[in-house]
């Protein structure tokens, strides 16, 4: 079975494969993605910049040798562990915030003394000004790249489904620069999404919303 693994830089993808071919059966909307086979350091930097390329949808960097994939990622950048939650109310409302002129879910960087599931709860009541809330299962993992102070990071983002109450006050946290924090129907969800990230499309979907 062929091995993948999306990674999102701003809104545009990178995937690293095992397999184009079974990637892009799997995956009709990247069959137009420019492809680079090996993964060394030369397709790594050519495959950013392509990414920064207004016209560029996606690349693939395909290797037959998935642990020569992953040895190149750590060797490039380095690892950074958040996590989040797509948080469900009473009434089966999802909870959005609205941050940098996008809607997005509310997530944050993990601590050193605590787990991913720690980390979610924290960073959603943090965000949010949720009290009540409790974890359920995980939806997936999102990967991103960025550049931060001279360094290149890839950051690991752990998304779980959780369950929270409107009786609760929302309250958004201004020291992160979240504007509004709302309950929002599903049906509802479709001009929100419109302003929101790749990414987050990607983890509303893989919870099992329509909109």
């Amino acid at each position: 079975m062929a091995w993948s693994q999306k990674i999102y830089l701003n809104d545009k993808t990178l995937v690293l494969t095992t397999s184009k071919e079974a990637y892009v059966l799997e995956h009709p909307d990247t069959e137009g993605f420019t492809c680079y086979t090996g993964a060394t350091d030369d397709h790594f930097n050519l495959a950013i910049q392509q990414l920064e390329l207004s016209s560029i949808e996606g690349v693939i960097i395909e290797d037959a040798n998935e642990q020569a994939i992953k040895q190149q990622l750590s060797a490039a950048y380095l690892p950074v562990d958040a996590a989040g939650g797509v948080a469900y109310n009473e009434s089966g409302e999802i909870l959005m915030i609205f941050r940098r002129g996008k809607w997005d879910l509310p997530k944050g960087k993990r601590d050193e003394d605590e787990n991913m599931e720690e980390c979610a709860l924290r960073e959603v009541k943090e965000e949010t000004g949720l009290k009540h809330l409790e974890l359920a299962d995980k939806i997936c993992d999102t990967f991103h790249i960025y550049s931060q102070y001279g360094e290149q990071i890839l950051k690991r983002t752990a998304w779980y489904k959780m369950s929270g109450t409107s009786k609760d006050k929302l309250k958004p946290q201004k020291e992160e620069n979240i504007l509004e924090a709302r309950w929002v129907k599903e049906q509802d969800l479709g001009p929100l999404v419109d302003k929101t990230y790749e990414a987050v499309k990607e983890v509303l979907t893989l919870a099992g919303l329509k909109w």
